[in-house]
This record gives structure tokens, sequence and C-alpha cells, in this order.
């Protein structure tokens, strides 16, 4: 959020009036129509509170560059900004604050659509957040500008704000909604109309390409040693209709190819990152004990959109260990589960402590640049995601992934830490109803 603190009103109420039309009511008064835009709140850190309320409110993560990050639901939007160490303790709940904002809008002769608060969605996604300030949008700055009352605190060439008396700021902007461009390679539901940064994993933003008819196919190859057991893996993806071979690929999480490598039997697992051969193949030296596999890669084509395929391989005449469950740093992982039902952003949080002196953790590694990974696949294989933790950084000792469940069933999840240069990885399973 741009603006800076003003001092003197403590409930900033940010009126960005939209689609202004007007109107003359029966006392023959002329009103300019405008419309509620969002709720904006100041929070300590606004990429898990934008986590937060995508999970209440099922929307699309937004970046408005120069007013913060958010979720659009809608028409209407949640935003967030980063609250100053200095900021004053906020009291007003999003409800009251609009009815105290209509009031004096409606005061200045303009016309607030919706007129109760009750017909707002987002304003109830948060009961508990005080709310920093409202937005509405118009098309007609200067002629309310000329309309409304107060003393102008700051000018903008798209914004006013005024002190509407009260302890009420009201900030008058144009219509701020572009189409959204770009998004986040890794987080393809955070989107912006312009280029920046992504505020879950701090990656660039890149153009959203054109949409492509068809799916990205995957070639694989498996390479024997002499005795015929399956000693490594050669991929080649394939653009939809063209078939033609794609050599390059966005750098997501430090890697251009993720690869996941499980079990038909849900005991294999295995995390690897093949790499391209002179051929514009990718190959990786890998064996594998005799047994039915799937492979799940997760990848992002320069031009194209993230992808995650599925191709099942029957591995022949090797025989060795089962790699999963893996701890060299001698870490024990607990998971607490809320809201795991179809369709929901469901809440999974990884408590992780010292195995052998039962203290938490707090020195834990980036690992491919987030504090942790995560696969999720459905008993069956049918399903499968690849997440990573609401937390940009942190040591530990717990760390939070809020995914979305597809279906009904029973699940099992890897999760892999990094500790003293050494990956772990830890397996549960869970049921969705």
């Amino acid at each position: 959020m741009r603006w800076r603190r003003l001092g003197a009103p403590a409930l900033v109420v940010s009126v960005a009036l939209a689609a202004a039309m007007w109107q003359s009511d029966a006392d023959g008064q002329t009103r300019s129509t405008v419309r509620f835009h969002h709720a904006h709140y100041r929070v300590p850190d606004p990429a898990a509170a934008m986590a937060d309320a995508a999970r209440r409110v099922e929307g699309v993560r937004v970046i408005l560059p120069g007013f913060g990050v958010g979720v659009r639901a809608g028409s209407e939007f949640l935003l967030f900004d980063r609250a100053a160490p200095e900021a004053p303790v906020l009291r007003h709940r999003a409800p009251a604050a609009y009815e105290r904002a209509a009031g004096r809008l409606q005061s200045w002769g303009l016309k607030v659509e919706p007129a109760l608060p009750s017909h707002v969605r987002v304003l109830t996604a948060l009961p508990d957040q005080p709310v920093h300030h409202l937005a509405f949008v118009t098309d007609d700055l200067d002629a309310i500008v000329q309309r409304a009352g107060g003393t102008v605190l700051w000018r903008h060439e798209d914004s006013v704000l005024f002190d509407a008396g009260d302890d009420l700021a009201i900030e008058i902007m144009r219509d701020i909604d572009r189409e959204e461009t770009f998004w986040c390679p890794m987080h393809p539901d955070v989107r912006s109309a312009d280029a920046g940064i992504c505020p879950v994993c701090r990656m660039n933003l890149v153009p959203i390409p054109p949409p492509r008819i068809g799916e990205y196919t995957l070639d694989v190859a498996q390479i024997r040693d002499s005795g015929g057991a399956t000693r490594g893996l050669e991929l080649a993806v394939r653009e939809p209709g063209t078939e033609t071979l794609v050599t390059n690929f966005a750098v997501v999480h430090e890697r251009p190819f993720h690869l996941f490598v499980v079990g038909r039997d849900l005991r294999y697992f295995a995390h690897v990152h093949p790499e391209g051969a002179a051929d514009g193949t990718l190959r990786i030296d890998h064996r594998l004990p005799s047994g039915e596999y799937m492979l799940i890669a997760d990848f992002m084509p320069i031009g194209g959109t993230s992808q995650m395929v599925q191709r099942a391989i029957i591995a022949t005449g090797g025989a060795g260990r089962t790699p999963q469950g893996e701890d060299p740093n001698g870490l024990a992982v607990r998971m607490y589960t809320e809201d795991l039902a179809v369709g929901k952003h469901a809440r999974l949080t990884f408590a992780v402590s010292d195995a052998t002196t039962g203290m938490p953790v707090t020195d834990l590694e980036p690992y491919l640049g987030a504090p942790a990974h995560m696969l999720i696949v459905r008993s069956d294989l049918s399903d499968a995601i690849h997440a990573h933790p609401q937390e940009q950084a942190t040591p530990g000792p717990t760390v939070s992934f809020h995914p979305i469940m597809p279906a009904p069933g029973d699940y099992k999840l890897w999760i892999q830490f990094q500790r003293a240069g050494k990956v772990s990885t830890t397996a549960f399973e869970f049921r969705v109803r």
C-alpha cells in the first residue's frame, strides 16, 4: 500500500469509486452510483493472509501493483499489505466499517452499491481481523471529487484522499481493474496485470501464454545395464499437436524438471531431477528395484503452462532398497490436519522435533528454494499434488501446507526437509471425506 500514515484519522476508508453512472432520484437530485471493490487489511505476513483468504472465499490470488496482494472472489477483492511496527491498533471490523463508509458517501450525494454490507460476500471472510480500509470504484473521478466533502489530504493522478471528519478518511480513485496477463509459474493462481514477484515463492511472474489445445506428452525409456536391470531413465517431452521435442524449461524451485518415482504399492518414493542431454532428451541415472512404478513429472515448458504428467512403467531385473522414510537427521515429524474435504484447501501442519531430545527443531534449511517439498497421491495413483509450504522461509519447528483435495478417498504423502545439508523424507497416510 503506497499511503503513508496520516496521523489523525483512526479509520481509513479508501473509496476507489467505480462505474459512476449519473442517476436522478425521486427528489430530483442527481447521484453517482459507486460500486464496492475491496476490503484492505494490514497484517504481519501478507502472503500467509492471502493464502488463508483464498481458502475461505475459494478465490484466485492476485497482485494489484501499488495496492497489495490479495484474493479475487468474482468482482470483489480482499487485499493485504504489511503492517508497520508503529501502526495503530485497529478496532473496526469490515461490516461496521462498510456501514460508516456508505453513510458518509451518501451524505456526499453518492449512491452506494451494494447498499447493505450483508450483500458483500468478502466482508465476512475475516471476522476477527480489523479492516484497515474499504474501497469502491469509478470511471469519473473528477466529477466525484467536485461533489465530495472534506479536506483533501493527498492528491495523485488517479486518486484523492479526503479527511471526511468523524475519524474517517476517504480515498477516491479511478477504476484500477485490468486484465491479468502475468502469473507465477509455480503458483498459476497468483496473477497480476503487471510483471512482479510472487508473494508466495518469490519467483518472477511471467506472461501468461496463449492456451494450447491438448496436453504435453511424456515419452519414457528405461536405460538398462548389461544384465537387463533398470539403471536410469530417458524422458522426452513433446508439445501438444505438433509432437515437437521440448528442450527449454523454466527453472522452478532451482530445477527445470522435477520427477517423482512412486511404487504402485506406495512403498517406494524418490524425488529426482533429470538433466538435459545433447539430443534434447532428459536423462538420469537411477536404479530401480523390480516392480511397477508411477512417474510423476512436474515441469513448465518455456512459453507453455505448468504441467504435471504421469506415466506408468515396469522395472525388471533389479533389486535393492526402498528409499522412503529416509531420515539421516534424526527428525521426528508430527502431522496435524484440518478441513480434509473435497474441493477445500486442506490445512496440513507439520511439527518437527529432534527424535533423540524431543526438542523443537529450529535449524531447518531451504530445500530447492522452499522450507519443504511435499508430494501427495491418491491410493490408486489417479491424482497427484506437488505442494510447497505457505511460509516463504522458516527454520521450523512448524511448516504448513494448504493443498486443494481433488476427490474423496485414501491418500499418502511424503514430505522432505533439509537439515545440515541432508534431506529427510517422512511419509503419512490420511483420508479425505
